[in-house]
Protein backbone atom coordinates (compact mmCIF):
# COMPACT_ATOMS: atom_id res chain seq x y z
CA UNK A 1 0.00 0.00 0.00
CA UNK A 2 3.28 2.60 0.58
CA UNK A 3 2.84 2.82 -3.06
CA UNK A 4 -0.67 4.52 -3.02
CA UNK A 5 0.52 6.74 0.04
CA UNK A 6 -0.49 10.30 -0.42
CA UNK A 7 -0.69 13.56 1.25
CA UNK A 8 -4.30 15.61 1.01
CA UNK A 9 -2.17 18.06 -1.00
CA UNK A 10 -1.12 15.46 -3.76
CA UNK A 11 -4.66 13.54 -3.43
CA UNK A 12 -6.65 16.85 -3.87
CA UNK A 13 -4.85 18.09 -7.13
CA UNK A 14 -6.95 19.31 -9.44
CA UNK A 15 -5.12 19.27 -13.77
CA UNK A 16 -7.17 21.19 -14.74
CA UNK A 17 -6.61 24.17 -12.60
CA UNK A 18 -3.23 23.04 -11.47
CA UNK A 19 -4.01 23.51 -7.54
CA UNK A 20 -4.58 21.60 -4.79
CA UNK A 21 -7.94 22.19 -3.14
CA UNK A 22 -6.31 20.72 0.75
CA UNK A 23 -3.17 21.92 1.43
CA UNK A 24 -1.75 19.52 4.25
CA UNK A 25 1.21 17.64 3.31
CA UNK A 26 1.49 15.92 6.89
CA UNK A 27 -1.18 13.45 7.11
CA UNK A 28 -0.90 10.66 4.83
CA UNK A 29 -3.97 9.05 3.17
CA UNK A 30 -4.28 6.37 0.53
CA UNK A 31 -5.17 7.76 -3.20
CA UNK A 32 -7.75 5.39 -3.69
CA UNK A 33 -8.60 6.52 -7.31
CA UNK A 34 -5.15 5.18 -8.00
CA UNK A 35 -5.39 1.86 -6.11
CA UNK A 36 -9.10 1.27 -7.88
CA UNK A 37 -7.44 2.27 -11.01
CA UNK A 38 -4.77 -0.40 -10.73
CA UNK A 39 -6.72 -2.90 -9.81
CA UNK A 40 -9.19 -2.05 -12.88
CA UNK A 41 -6.55 -2.05 -15.27
CA UNK A 42 -5.92 -5.77 -14.20
CA UNK A 43 -9.04 -7.26 -14.21
CA UNK A 44 -11.41 -4.44 -15.92
CA UNK A 45 -9.41 -4.53 -19.07
CA UNK A 46 -8.82 -0.48 -17.79
CA UNK A 47 -12.08 0.28 -17.60
CA UNK A 48 -12.23 1.91 -14.66
CA UNK A 49 -14.92 2.32 -11.51
CA UNK A 50 -16.14 5.58 -10.52
CA UNK A 51 -14.47 5.98 -7.27
CA UNK A 52 -13.55 8.07 -4.26
CA UNK A 53 -10.29 10.42 -4.45
CA UNK A 54 -8.56 9.20 -1.38
CA UNK A 55 -9.19 6.34 2.00
CA UNK A 56 -8.13 7.98 5.17
CA UNK A 57 -8.88 5.98 8.76
CA UNK A 58 -9.72 6.99 12.43
CA UNK A 59 -9.34 4.87 15.55
CA UNK A 60 -12.98 4.02 14.91
CA UNK A 61 -13.83 4.98 11.20
CA UNK A 62 -13.56 4.25 7.23
CA UNK A 63 -13.21 7.70 5.58
CA UNK A 64 -13.82 7.51 1.74
CA UNK A 65 -13.29 11.14 0.23
CA UNK A 66 -14.15 13.17 -2.73
CA UNK A 67 -12.68 16.43 -3.88
CA UNK A 68 -14.32 18.48 -5.77
CA UNK A 69 -12.25 21.77 -6.21
CA UNK A 70 -15.63 23.71 -7.40
CA UNK A 71 -18.09 25.58 -6.23
CA UNK A 72 -20.92 23.99 -4.69
CA UNK A 73 -23.78 25.26 -7.55
CA UNK A 74 -21.47 23.61 -10.42
CA UNK A 75 -20.64 20.11 -8.74
CA UNK A 76 -22.61 17.22 -10.51
CA UNK A 77 -24.96 15.31 -8.16
CA UNK A 78 -25.21 12.24 -10.62
CA UNK A 79 -21.52 11.89 -10.71
CA UNK A 80 -20.78 12.13 -6.80
CA UNK A 81 -23.70 9.80 -6.33
CA UNK A 82 -22.31 7.14 -8.64
CA UNK A 83 -18.90 7.69 -7.21
CA UNK A 84 -20.68 7.03 -3.39
CA UNK A 85 -22.11 3.68 -4.86
CA UNK A 86 -18.79 2.29 -6.69
CA UNK A 87 -16.91 3.09 -3.67
CA UNK A 88 -18.60 0.82 -1.35
CA UNK A 89 -18.90 -1.74 -3.68
CA UNK A 90 -15.90 -2.12 -4.59
CA UNK A 91 -14.54 -1.89 -0.96
CA UNK A 92 -16.85 -4.55 0.15
CA UNK A 93 -14.88 -6.41 -2.70
CA UNK A 94 -11.75 -5.74 -1.41
CA UNK A 95 -12.57 -6.42 2.57
CA UNK A 96 -14.48 -9.64 1.55
CA UNK A 97 -10.91 -10.79 -0.24
CA UNK A 98 -8.38 -9.41 2.43
CA UNK A 99 -10.26 -9.02 5.86
CA UNK A 100 -10.33 -5.96 7.68
CA UNK A 101 -10.89 -4.38 11.44
CA UNK A 102 -14.44 -3.99 11.84
CA UNK A 103 -14.68 0.13 11.35
CA UNK A 104 -18.01 2.33 10.38
CA UNK A 105 -17.84 3.05 6.71
CA UNK A 106 -17.93 6.81 6.11
CA UNK A 107 -18.63 9.11 2.93
CA UNK A 108 -16.94 12.49 2.74
CA UNK A 109 -17.39 14.96 -0.25
CA UNK A 110 -15.38 18.01 0.75
CA UNK A 111 -15.89 21.08 -2.34
CA UNK A 112 -14.38 24.56 -2.67
CA UNK A 113 -16.95 26.59 -0.94
CA UNK A 114 -20.82 26.86 -0.33
CA UNK A 115 -22.05 29.68 -3.19
CA UNK A 116 -25.80 29.16 -2.95
CA UNK A 117 -28.65 28.02 -0.56
CA UNK A 118 -29.75 24.48 -1.59
CA UNK A 119 -32.75 22.65 -1.02
CA UNK A 120 -30.47 19.65 -0.15
CA UNK A 121 -29.39 21.81 2.97
CA UNK A 122 -32.68 22.66 3.78
CA UNK A 123 -33.84 19.18 3.79
CA UNK A 124 -30.78 17.77 5.63
CA UNK A 125 -31.34 20.69 8.57
CA UNK A 126 -35.11 19.18 8.69
CA UNK A 127 -34.26 15.32 9.21
CA UNK A 128 -31.40 16.47 12.07
CA UNK A 129 -33.97 18.49 13.89
CA UNK A 130 -36.57 15.21 13.54
CA UNK A 131 -33.29 12.78 14.79
CA UNK A 132 -33.11 11.51 11.96
CA UNK A 133 -29.37 12.41 10.67
CA UNK A 134 -27.43 13.37 13.85
CA UNK A 135 -24.97 16.30 13.32
CA UNK A 136 -24.68 18.06 9.87
CA UNK A 137 -26.53 18.44 6.48
CA UNK A 138 -25.83 15.83 3.48
CA UNK A 139 -25.81 17.64 -0.17
CA UNK A 140 -26.28 16.27 -4.11
CA UNK A 141 -29.20 13.43 -2.88
CA UNK A 142 -26.79 11.19 -0.98
CA UNK A 143 -29.23 10.96 1.80
CA UNK A 144 -30.14 7.12 0.31
CA UNK A 145 -26.75 5.97 0.82
CA UNK A 146 -27.25 5.82 4.37
CA UNK A 147 -28.54 2.63 3.80
CA UNK A 148 -24.95 1.75 2.50
CA UNK A 149 -22.70 4.08 4.98
CA UNK A 150 -22.29 4.58 8.10
CA UNK A 151 -22.37 8.39 7.86
CA UNK A 152 -22.21 10.76 5.25
CA UNK A 153 -20.51 14.43 5.48
CA UNK A 154 -20.70 16.90 2.78
CA UNK A 155 -18.32 19.85 3.53
CA UNK A 156 -16.61 22.65 2.60
CA UNK A 157 -12.74 22.56 2.79
CA UNK A 158 -12.48 25.46 5.98
CA UNK A 159 -15.17 23.07 7.80
CA UNK A 160 -13.81 19.89 6.71
CA UNK A 161 -10.49 21.40 8.40
CA UNK A 162 -11.90 21.85 11.35
CA UNK A 163 -14.23 18.85 11.45
CA UNK A 164 -13.63 15.90 14.14
CA UNK A 165 -13.16 13.86 11.09
CA UNK A 166 -9.69 15.53 9.85
CA UNK A 167 -8.28 15.70 13.53
CA UNK A 168 -9.45 12.00 14.19
CA UNK A 169 -6.63 11.07 11.06
CA UNK A 170 -3.33 9.56 12.41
Amino acid sequence: MNKYSSSFLETSYDKAKDESLMWDEKKIIINFDALISDICSLYREGENYSSADAYAETKSRRLFIEFKNQRLSRIDNRSIRKKAFDTICFFSLLNKRYGGEEKKNTFVVVYRENDIPSWSRFKSKALVYSNRIISHPILFGLEKYLSLYSDIWTLDVDSFFSSSLYKEIE
